[in-house]
């Protein structure tokens, strides 16, 4: 991990430069959407005086509920088709502003902690292997993300980006009409690993809920959870007071959870302030780590000239980046190779 002394460095010598020009293209760019927006709602203003004026013509009157009101009709219709036209032409230029801070910011970030990963601003972890990680149910109806970073760290191939996830259930009224509902699934940063073990079976380390509730009496509830398998039992208490695990098999449950991995899991958790769920499937290692708000968006309406938030989306960044690092991942000690 870099000290403070070095990012701050990074920021003045490398980072500030880009964001002074950067924030030029904001206040261009909200400029132009301004004035846009002024002769947007002017030629639309113009456009219902003139149907009015028309529509007095034809008919005698302003408005008449008797006739059709043709004019009228035509600038309503004029002014729907061309509001989408309007608010495209906004979030384009948004858009151009966006893309260039994350390209050049986000991006110089992600290489300045380590040369080999690529930053992907419009990609995202694929759902198959959302899916794959067997973390959460139901399977998503509603999946997408960006921030895409992938490579390898040593010998440890990994990606993640932000994935915002959620599930559909319908339910009928009296009359039989059908209501839908959105329920999220997950918000926050998907992360994927080659694990430096092989292993056969399936294993899930989640936050222990049950147990930090009910006690005792909290065991009886992990136990009957059997979408993840069996209840693990592990011999370090302070793990077992934060996690709940489950899986296939006792034996290789506990060569993959090593003590030392317990460790680092631990202290990545305390790090991290997150409630983190993990898996192990396919000897790769899954970690979901939830957010409430959006990772890498730069601010619009603001100057983005700030080293205390540029220095957040590098922390962000390194947090994940860095689980390579705290979970020991390139030590192959074991078959893996």
């Amino acid at each position: 991990m870099r000290t403070e002394s070095e990012i701050k460095t990074f920021y003045r010598t490398t980072l500030l430069p880009l964001l002074q020009e950067i924030d030029k293209l904001r206040r261009q760019i909200r400029l132009k959407n301004f004035l846009i927006t002024i002769v947007y709602f002017g030629c639309i203003a113009s456009l219902f005086a003139l149907s009015l004026v028309v529509n007095r013509m034809i008919y005698g009157v302003w408005f008449t509920d008797s006739q059709a009101n043709v004019p009228v009709i035509i600038a309503v219709i004029a002014a729907i088709v061309s509001f989408f036209f309007y608010i495209g032409k906004i979030h384009a230029n948004k858009n151009k502003f966006v893309s260039r801070y994350k390209k050049e910011i986000i991006g110089s970030i992600v290489r300045y902690i380590d040369e080999g990963l690529v930053y992907d601003a419009g990609n995202l972890i694929a759902q198959q292997e959302f899916i794959a990680s067997r973390l959460f149910y139901p399977t998503p109806d509603r999946y997408s993300g960006d921030d895409y970073v992938s490579g390898s760290i040593g010998k440890t191939a990994i990606a993640f980006s932000e994935i915002h996830a959620q599930y559909k259930t319908e339910t009928s009224g009296a009359n039989g009409e059908k209501t839908e509902k959105w329920t999220s699934l997950f918000d926050g940063i998907f992360f994927k690993a080659d694990f430096n073990k092989d292993f056969k079976g399936e294993y899930f380390v989640l936050p222990d809920m049950a147990e930090k509730l009910f006690g005792r009496a909290g065991t009886f509830l992990q136990s009957a959870i059997k979408r993840f398998g069996e209840l693990i039992r592990l011999e370090d208490t302070e793990f077992e007071r934060q996690f709940v695990v489950y899986g296939s098999d006792q034996v290789e449950a506990r060569y993959i959870l090593s003590a030392s991995l317990m460790k680092r899991l631990l202290d990545f958790k305390r790090r991290t302030g997150k409630k983190i769920n993990i898996s192990f499937v396919r000897s790769y290692l899954y970690i979901a780590i939830p957010y409430n708000k959006a990772l890498f968006e730069p601010r619009y309406y603001s100057s983005v000239i700030s080293e205390e938030k540029t220095t957040e989306y590098f922390l962000d960044l390194e947090m994940a980046i860095g689980i390579v690092t705290d979970l020991n991942l390139n030590t192959r000690i074991w078959s893996k190779q």
